[in-house]
């Protein structure tokens, strides 16, 4: 297999493999996003909270396909697999009990905060590559907030 970049270019990955580990980790964290907001759209029927969570859904899907392709430029092999946010099936239980949302809302916010914080760790450490680094800052990063923000308004409105 020939290498796509011109002679003596680096190949944004050769950094590290500290790179493909932490690239590898947040694509898991996206993909478990994906099948978390997947669960919870097919739970509710609210026509509002389709479209807001499958708004969110998303761009989670975009984030892993933009990981995914960083990790494939480079030759390596991407994760395929993650499983849900932890404590995602708890909140739906309590959130039919309850007849609200409000824990499951909760739930993905917490989510949120923690992708949010593995794409900060990310940022901060010295062995990811600057290549990494920007597409994290560039794509992945800016719309986590935003999720943030909605899902807190929602909480807010008791929807």
């Amino acid at each position: 297999m020939h290498a796509m970049n011109p002679p003596n270019t680096p190949h944004p990955m050769t950094a590290t493999d500290q790179t493909f580990d932490t690239c590898n980790a947040l694509l898991i964290g996206e993909i478990a996003a994906v099948e978390t907001y997947s669960q919870v759209i097919d739970k509710f029927d609210n026509a509002t909270a389709d479209i807001a969570l499958e708004r969110i859904r998303a761009d989670h899907q975009q984030n892993v396909f933009e990981l995914r392709k960083f990790i494939a430029d480079s030759a390596l092999e991407p994760a395929s697999g993650s499983g849900t946010w932890t404590g995602i099936q708890e909140a739906l239980q309590e959130a039919e009990s309850l007849l609200g949302e409000s824990p499951v809302l909760k739930t993905l916010q917490a989510g949120e905060e923690l992708g949010i914080s593995q794409y900060e760790n990310a940022l901060a450490n010295a062995d990811v590559s600057e290549a990494a680094k920007s597409i994290i800052k560039r794509t992945l990063l800016p719309i986590l907030s935003d999720h943030l923000i909605e899902l807190q308004q929602r909480r807010d409105q008791g929807q």
